[in-house]
């Protein structure tokens, strides 16, 4: 990213065409992020933060955060789900009714739900002209026997659950703690494994700074040196450009 390339050490991949190369010692990177990168030749921000303290100086900070903002303004999200294989079809047995009304769904475009049909659950006795229908009556009849053996059963859901249920949520909730105690556990370690990282990393990287230092003041002086090298090399080829036309003008003459 372009806030990454203020004053942190970058490893770019345009380079080689897009392909990754470990440098010794280290680690390749996931096949998720090697991917990225190779698709979209971007870069890896290969900082060092317990030694870098750039970002601290408030004028590279002002930089860093105007080169942020602008990045952001640009910036398009990248289709992170396309790597993902498809969702599979959705396997309904045929003939069901679930099946029917999936494709009475998917055939018409304006489909919708029809409203929960709630007048199954009243209970009601014939009126007016229905009084008269023995149909009528043998129809209340049966939702009264269906109201009666839900009204039963939910009475005897009652009786179990007063019965068994606290032995039941007991049981259910020392599961749940047990399964509470495996993820703190887990949790636990793997903080402890990350504070363990980051020691060894911070610790690595204080151990080699005063190497790096040195080798970032050799190789300043071994530039400097250069710079000097080449002016003096252009100085000496301007002389010698300068006596070469003063023996040619002398001979000539």
């Amino acid at each position: 990213s372009a806030a990454g390339q203020a004053g942190m050490a970058l490893v770019t991949t345009g380079g080689t065409g897009g392909q990754l190369i470990a440098r010794p010692g280290e680690a390749p990177l996931p096949n998720c992020l090697a991917r990225l990168i190779q698709n979209k030749h971007q870069v890896v921000v290969d900082a060092l933060p317990y030694i870098d303290k750039e970002y601290d100086n408030p004028h590279y900070r002002q930089a860093v955060d105007k080169m942020v903002e602008e990045e952001m303004e640009n910036f398009s999200p990248e289709d992170y789900i396309s790597s993902l294989p498809p969702i599979p079809p959705i396997s309904i047995p045929e003939g069901t009714a679930l099946r029917a009304e999936y494709d009475k769904m998917m055939q018409d475009e304006g489909y919708k739900f029809n409203e929960f049909d709630m007048a199954r659950y009243e209970c009601h006795a014939p009126q007016g002209k229905d009084a008269a229908d023995p149909e009528k009556w043998r129809e209340a009849i049966r939702t009264a026997q269906a109201h009666h053996e839900l009204t039963t059963a939910r009475g005897y859901n009652s009786d179990m659950l007063a019965q068994h249920g606290s032995n039941a949520w007991r049981a259910y909730n020392s599961g749940l703690e047990d399964l509470n105690h495996v993820y703190k556990f887990e949790n636990d370690q793997m903080k402890v494994r990350v504070v363990e990282i980051n020691r060894k990393r911070m610790a690595d990287q204080l151990t080699m700074e005063n190497k790096i230092r040195r080798l970032s003041e050799r190789y300043q002086l071994a530039v400097a040196k250069n710079m000097r090298i080449e002016a003096e090399c252009v100085r000496l080829e301007k002389e010698l450009g300068i006596s070469n036309e003063e023996n040619t003008a002398s001979e000539s003459s």
